[in-house]
């Protein structure tokens, strides 16, 4: 609107400045007259496209019957382009330029108004397409724009839950966050090519954890975001930061893009490949591409952290049912029967003697079922601290389970610096109880192995025993079917098998597979718990 008022202002101040011009006034203000009408139009659906086209044809007329090739009228022809352009894109230029420079042109060749005018007319129609499709170029970033930042979906989603994240703190898919990152990085590898890529996000400390990694594993990035790193300038800056070495080190290029929603920075995405001079064209649709998934992303990880505390209160408010009721029940029940017995004794041998052992039975068993609920007490409260990790978590829990039940659990770790994404490691967690818990009540073992290895986004989990195994493992078994759901959600499998000589074997993988797969310490060879510590 505000271009149609200056190309307006520009044709009435052409007609007043030329007193012999002041006969065309009356043309100027069907002009006028016929922008407004298409503006009103123009809120039409209809009228979107058809307003400028019959503002075109006004402009065209008043053209030719204004005379020569000075008419003042001329630069009115830019206005229903420039607006076609606005509402609708190329389509709207073609039919608002083609039709007028063909009528106008034709009228010049036609002998009425000699040379001069025919190339006074080519000039301002070339002007008017020039206009409408700057108008085009507009219109379709303003449509990029708007569906990069301004979702509706996503950005209600983000402002409901910023909103409720409090309030779950105080108490205790769709937004896949593995998916979203992993189609970031193949937007970005199809605007230009890289070696590795990785979408990295903090996890509580002062380093970034891989939600995503493509590419070939090489040296380890550098990720903590308190140092003076490219991740950590890039962190600090929130700007691009682009370096003429890959970010491993080495002869190369590199780039770490900041991802943000408003002023907050929640992740970076590094890319490095041995090309020299790259991503200094491709920068800026880089970072374009990254803010469009940002807020898709930064709404998948709120999620994802509004879910981990209500789950963890969840947890803990099982553990305090069974603690303040089952649990103290069943022990009240064992000091009855102890009393029970305690007066059976008082009476006849004849009748005491097989009573006394079946109360001796009862009691054992009550004693089982009041371990057993402890230990599911303590697998209920155990999780994943935010500074500890999953090794220290699955330590713990593993001596627990050895003090309990008497097993002779052996423990090995192997874990890099870096860490899994949260969900990931609680999910691999709760895997290793429900297996553990498996084998210590069905197996029927003297010892147990435990081994982990973390290596982002790879990781392995094994869990075995030499108990009696388990045969062909049912199809409705509770246990198994915990493991295949958590083990699913991290798109990955279960697999359960025969431990040589005896036992059974529990081992879930997170891709990539690592070289260290291959020299996976043997079970007989590990150490009792407590000899083998947690590394990095």
């Amino acid at each position: 609107m505000v271009v149609r008022i200056v190309l307006l202002v520009l044709c009435a101040v052409l007609t007043l400045l030329s007193p012999d011009r002041w006969d065309d006034l009356p043309w100027l203000a069907v002009v006028i007259a016929a922008a407004v009408l298409t503006s009103a139009l123009a809120q039409h659906p209809i009228g979107v496209l058809a307003a400028p086209a019959i503002e075109s044809v006004v402009c065209v007329v008043a053209v030719l019957l204004t005379g020569s090739h000075d008419s003042p009228l001329f630069p009115s022809l830019l206005g229903p382009a420039f607006a076609a352009g606005l509402a609708v894109g190329p389509p709207g230029v073609v039919l608002t330029t083609a039709l007028p420079a063909l009528t106008l042109v034709a009228a010049g060749l036609g002998g009425h108004h000699g040379t001069d005018y025919v190339a006074a007319a080519a000039t301002w129609t070339v002007l008017a397409a020039a206009a409408g499709s700057a108008a085009a170029r507009l219109r379709q970033a303003a449509v990029s724009r708007a569906s990069a930042y301004d979702d509706p979906s996503y950005a209600a989603a983000y402002r409901l839950l910023a909103q409720l994240r409090p309030v779950a703190r105080q108490l205790s898919v769709g937004l896949d966050t593995v998916t979203i990152a992993e189609g970031l990085l193949q937007s970005l590898r199809a605007i230009e090519g890289f070696d590795r890529g990785a979408v990295l996000v903090r996890t509580g400390s002062s380093r970034l954890s891989p939600l995503a990694v493509v590419g070939e594993p090489r040296s380890p990035w550098d990720v903590a975001v308190d140092e003076e790193t490219t991740f950590g300038e890039a962190w600090l800056s929130q700007r691009p930061h682009r370096i003429g070495y890959r970010l491993s080190g080495g002869p190369g290029s590199g780039v770490v893009l900041p991802m943000m929603i408003g002023l907050r920075t929640f992740g970076l995405v590094g890319l490095e490949t041995s090309t020299e001079g790259a991503f200094t064209d491709t920068e800026d649709a880089m970072v374009e591409a990254a803010a469009e998934a940002a807020l898709r992303l930064g709404t998948a990880l709120l999620f994802e952290e509004v879910r981990g505390v209500a789950t963890a209160e969840e947890r803990r408010r099982l553990a305090r049912e069974i603690h303040d009721g089952i649990a103290q029940e069943l022990s009240y029940l064992g000091y009855v029967v102890d009393d029970v017995a305690a007066t059976a004794r008082s009476r006849e041998p004849e009748d005491v003697a097989g009573l006394d052992q079946k109360f001796t039975e009862l009691r054992a068993e009550i004693s089982r079922i009041v371990g057993e609920l402890r230990m599911s007490i303590y697998d209920l409260r155990s999780d994943v601290d935010t500074h500890g990790g999953l090794g220290a978590a699955l330590s713990d829990y593993v001596r627990s389970v050895g003090r309990a039940t008497g097993l002779t659990v052996h423990l090995s770790l192997s874990e890099a610096a870096d860490r899994l994404p949260a969900e990931t490691e609680a999910e691999l967690l709760r895997i290793a109880q429900e297996a553990v818990t498996n084998a210590r009540r069905h197996a029927d073992a003297d010892n147990l192995w435990v081994s982990l290895e973390v290596d982002p986004p790879g990781a392995l989990l094994r869990i075995e025993d030499d108990g009696r195994g388990m045969g062909d493992p049912r199809e409705d078994s509770v246990g198994l079917a915990i493991m295949r759901e958590r083990a699913a959600r991290l798109r990955t499998s279960v697999r359960i098998g025969s431990r040589s000589p005896t036992g059974t074997t529990v081992e879930v993988e997170l891709p990539p597979v690592t070289d260290r797969r291959a020299g996976t310490r043997q079970p007989a060879e590990s150490s009792p718990i407590g000899v083998e510590e947690p590394s990095g």
